[in-house]
């Protein structure tokens, strides 16, 4: 009976310890063993007396008091010898973790216990030294690959732990240090070496250190999160963190003020001057404080930008001067000449440049400028292989191809660099093979004229002999007076248009409006076509201007035509039952560019021969000289356009 009472009573309590002392109420009474590196300080380590010590430790002893732990602290020489501990059940909790770092399978961080930024520290004598410092060492847990990669070091020290980061500086003092700046600093100042070492990039990342336990351990990662908050939210954690955090000359110069500011406070009308004091001051070293961060990030990124240009300046002067045929000059923005070339001396004549001497008073390269103009300057401007020709008379011209690219610095344009080749050779030679091209052009449309002009000379000839017959037919002599003078201006109007063609080529660049030359080349091309099978139809928009040599575009144009008229005229002698075939030219705007589209229903052209058609001398033509669609081609680039 009594042992019936006795496992009621038992249960009873049981359940009312359930409801009133939850699951947690127990963990608070748990006895937790906690692993740590001691190679932390001043965040953990061992006291001199052995015992654990160090910021981490002092705030995981709060939280466990606030808790109810027992804690016991269990050293190991490394990170992973920590976790193995805490995996094998021989640790309960992982202290001082880098937080992300452990297996996500195997463990769960708790919120970051602690923040401090990784700096890159370097000795002043070796700041001032001429060889620099070029090697750094770094712990393994907190280099990353797209951290080092942006640092200026040929080589790099990998060790364990922070305090191995130190000492190894200490046996070779020339390396820099790149680690926790709290704890770098902390072992500088116990060494008595503070003042000897600047902090030359103050934050590279951000270091998050946290409790790591069992992924299964739910609860205790609840609870132990819950008391990093608290922790966090009171005085206490503040004051853990500010007796072991070694302060620098920024917070040693907010703490002399807030000093100074409460020394001002002796009184009751004192209480009341320093209450309003240090909230102005509190808000004048916080502005301060963000405007000093604002300076030395924007001068960290503007050194890094020099440098970059810098760089970037050098190695394009060297592949300039090392291996461009042509010749370059690179001005600033008031035409100050901060790099020429041997080959664009010797297009401006000269052997030397005397000292203060601009770019505008360089032959050649001070025409081709003052020729661009300032608008060279404007943002986005680029000019491609533009001709200019120069010289004091027409027959000493020689002719330049000139490129003109901006050098941008911050975002503006800082200079420009002028690109200039001598092609007065190469120029006419081309001259050459258009005029070579045009004569043999000429040939077709002189045979197609003179065949045109039979027609209206027989008309006058007709009405001459009716005029001899019947001079008196009011009749004749009103048709005499209708159709004659038409005939005899439709002669005139060919002989004009093949007189104005066989002009030598003048190479002006100018205004051209595309329909005026489209009518000319249609008139000459006209009289080659058959009547009878093929037929040309136009559709010309008279508002679209460019600019061009209006020589070598119509060119362009009629060899254009003259193609499409001969491979509809073989198409005719295949299918004659298939004309009449269409030749068409078109021009239209498309945006800010003018489209011109010449189309036959000629025979075509396989794919291959469409892939060589523009190689220079290749042509299936019979007496062609494979230079037509080459020159074509050519002559639409340099005017700024494409051919397709």
């Amino acid at each position: 009976m009594r042992k019936g009472m006795l496992a009621c009573f038992t249960i009873m309590l049981a359940v009312l310890w359930g409801l009133f002392c939850p699951a947690e109420a127990h963990a608070l009474q748990r006895y937790l063993k906690v692993a740590f590196n001691p190679n932390l300080p001043p965040f953990q380590f061992l006291d001199v007396s052995g015992m654990p010590a160090g910021m981490h430790v002092e705030m995981l002893d709060s939280l466990a008091k606030e808790r109810g732990f027992i804690l016991e602290y269990l050293p190991y020489n490394t990170n992973r010898e920590c976790l193995d501990a805490l995996s094998r059940g021989k640790a309960d909790i992982v202290l001082g973790q880098v937080a992300g770092t452990a297996d996500k399978t195997l463990y769960a961080d708790t919120d970051s216990l602690t923040t401090s930024p990784l700096c890159l520290l370097v000795r002043d004598s070796d700041l001032l030294s001429p060889q620099g410092v070029r090697i750094a060492v770094f712990a393994s847990d907190t280099g990353r690959n797209t951290l080092l990669s942006n640092l200026d070091f040929s080589a790099y020290i990998v060790v364990g732990n922070q305090r191995a980061v130190f000492e190894r500086q200490m046996e070779e003092p020339g390396l820099a240090m790149i680690g926790v700046k709290d704890s770098l600093l902390y072992q500088l100042q116990e060494a008595g070496l503070l003042n000897d070492y600047t902090i030359v990039r103050n934050y590279l990342d951000s270091m998050n250190f946290s409790l790591v336990v069992n992924a299964g351990d739910r609860d205790l990662l609840r609870t132990l999160n819950r008391g990093i908050a608290l922790l966090k939210s009171s005085p206490e954690y503040e004051t853990i963190h500010n007796h072991w955090v070694v302060m620098d000359d920024g917070e040693r110069a907010r703490l002399a003020l807030r000093r100074l500011a409460i020394g001002g406070g002796i009184g009751a009308i004192a209480a009341l001057f320093y209450f309003l004091m240090s909230v102005r001051v509190r808000r004048l070293l916080q502005k301060r404080v963000d405007e000093q961060t604002t300076q030395i990030q924007a001068a960290n990124r503007e050194l890094e930008k020099q440098l970059v240009q810098i760089q970037n300046e050098s190695n394009l002067r060297n592949r300039l001067i090392k291996y461009s045929p042509s010749g370059m000059l690179l001005c600033d923005a008031h035409y100050a000449i901060t790099l020429i070339n041997k080959r664009a001396l010797a297009i401006t004549g000269l052997e030397r440049i005397a000292e203060g001497t601009v770019a505008m008073d360089l032959p050649v390269f001070g025409e081709i400028l003052r020729e661009a103009g300032a608008s060279i300057f404007a943002e986005g401007v680029t000019i491609e292989n533009q001709l200019i020709r120069l010289g004091q008379s027409p027959d000493a011209l020689r002719t330049y191809r000139y490129t003109v690219h901006q050098e941008i610095f911050y975002g503006k344009v800082s200079g420009i660099l002028l690109t200039v080749q001598d092609i007065t050779e190469e120029e006419s030679a081309r001259q050459a093979a258009f005029q070579e091209e045009k004569s043999l052009a000429l040939i077709r449309i002189a045979a197609g004229i003179a065949h045109e002009i039979r027609n209206p000379l027989m008309s006058i000839r007709t009405f001459a002999t009716l005029i001899g017959a019947k001079g008196d037919d009011k009749q004749v002599q009103e048709s005499f007076a209708r159709y004659v003078p038409t005939e005899v201006d439709r002669i005139n109007k060919l002989i004009e248009s093949l007189i104005h063609y066989t002009k030598p080529v003048k190479g002006v660049i100018s205004g051209v409006r595309l329909s005026d030359v489209a009518d000319e080349c249609l008139y000459l091309a006209r009289p080659l076509m058959d009547k009878q099978h093929t037929r040309l139809m136009q559709a010309l928009d008279d508002s679209l201007w460019i600019t061009a040599d209006r020589d070598q575009l119509k060119q362009v144009l009629l060899n254009l035509l003259m193609n499409g008229i001969e491979a509809m005229h073989q198409r005719v002698r295949l299918q004659p039952e298939g004309s009449p075939f269409t030749l068409l030219l078109r021009t239209a705007a498309r945006e800010d560019m003018a489209i011109i589209t010449v189309r036959d229903e000629g025979v075509g052209m396989s794919a291959e021969r469409l892939r060589q058609c523009r190689d220079p001398f290749y042509t299936t033509k019979e007496r062609g000289t494979g230079l037509g669609l080459a020159l074509c081609d050519q002559y639409v680039k340099e005017t700024g356009g494409t051919m397709q």
